[in-house]
């Protein structure tokens, strides 16, 4: 999940620490995670930025390691929704959704028809 919300918190250009507190606060809650993993979203958030990582790249990884761990997530069309939802709930904290967010929302929904 850190990836992927990295990849809509980009979408407008760069990622403002308010949308990294709002972005662990949603993950927190719509996937019910614990410290620990609320804490590895934010250290993998921090490594992606500090290394500079494209918004392609971040959205790519994400899809990687979802198909790959696609049974072990147990990814279903339930938790498809939850991920859009939660894409969308980020999009949406600071202002209207651009028309980039948009492009990544679809795509991410294009994607996940896959598996």
């Amino acid at each position: 999940m850190g990836s992927l919300a990295y990849s809509i918190a980009m979408a407008d250009g760069e990622v403002q620490n308010e949308e990294k507190e709002i972005i662990l606060k949603l993950a927190q809650k719509e996937f019910e995670l614990s410290d620990t993993d609320n804490e590895w979203i934010k250290k993998m958030f921090e490594q992606l930025a500090t290394s500079k990582i494209s918004l392609d790249d971040a959205y790519n990884y994400a899809i990687d390691v979802l198909e790959a761990n696609r049974h072990d997530y147990d990814f279903d069309d339930e938790m498809k929704k939850k991920c859009v939802n939660f894409m969308k709930r980020i999009a949406d904290a600071f202002s209207e959704i651009s028309s980039s967010e948009t492009s990544i929302i679809h795509r991410f929904e294009e994607d996940m028809s896959r598996f």
